[in-house]
């Protein structure tokens, strides 16, 4: 799973630090698997788990987010634009899981996960060559 933010003993949301795009994406991926195995093994609990921490992941740190700014230039709003719609429909699919309605959970999964194919085959390739310049 990802880290999402989280509750002190204090009741007090504690956001996480932000943290490298790579990194985001990576626990991204495992927020996705953990939705499949709430669809395959029907426990909704595991969907809303995944989804809340697709919407609770960490910012950008201001490095990647430089980073992606620089190299997307104008195409930012369209990247903006992705990720709206990532958050949006994750966080339909935990009220989806939450109601236990597998048929839209199933139906806004499909738009997360084609929103994030859209935004990889938009700009991974660059971000991913611009990154590694930069570790040059």
């Amino acid at each position: 799973m990802g880290l999402s933010s989280y509750k002190s003993n204090d009741n007090i949301k504690v956001e996480p630090e932000p943290q490298e795009l790579h990194t985001i994406m990576r626990l991204l991926m495992l927020d996705i698997h953990t939705i499949n195995e709430g669809i395959y093994t029907k426990n909704f609990d595991l969907i809303e788990t995944g989804a809340a921490n697709i919407n609770g992941h960490a910012a950008l740190a201001d490095e990647s987010r430089q980073l992606v700014m620089n190299t997307l230039g104008d195409r930012m709003a369209q990247f903006g634009e992705y990720d709206n719609l990532v958050h949006s429909y994750a966080d339909s699919i935990r009220d989806a899981a939450i109601q236990e309605d597998m048929g839209r959970v199933l139906e806004q999964y499909r738009i997360v996960e084609q929103g994030c194919v859209n935004c990889h085959a938009a700009f991974q390739d660059e971000i991913k060559s611009a990154r590694l310049i930069r570790m040059d």
